[in-house]
């Protein structure tokens, strides 16, 4: 009777690393196949290749004289056309003002601005 146990209990320990090992492969094999774009990107961050938000900002506040960080209201890394570009908010003296600063190089490579109608820059 501990024997039967005992082969009952191995054996499910058994197929819970057969089930471990191939849910890991799978794993594995969507990692290679999935977006190469995110993984690119992700090693560019790593890699520090990217200017970062901190410098993003930065340039952004520099187009908006009198504007400060705490006028800064969005700053996100996301792709434009075909590149990878931080998108930045400011709202400053009833305006809203948007750019789109290239993440490797600081370029501004789209803005925009909008006088609010109602008061709520």
């Amino acid at each position: 009777m501990k024997n039967r146990i005992l082969n009952v209990m191995i054996l499910g320990i058994m197929m819970l690393g057969v089930a471990g090992t191939a849910n890991s492969a799978s794993k594995s094999r969507n990692s290679k196949t999935g977006n190469r774009d995110v993984e690119a990107q992700v090693r560019n961050v790593t890699a520090g290749s990217y200017i970062g938000v901190a410098r993003a900002k930065e340039i952004a506040l520099k187009k908006v004289p009198g504007a400060n960080d705490s006028h800064v209201t969005e700053v996100h890394l996301d792709r434009e056309d075909g590149r990878m570009v931080y998108e930045t908010e400011i709202r400053y003296n009833n305006t809203k003002y948007e750019f789109d600063i290239d993440a490797t190089s600081g370029e501004i490579v789209k803005w925009k601005m909008k006088k609010a109608k109602n008061r709520n820059y």
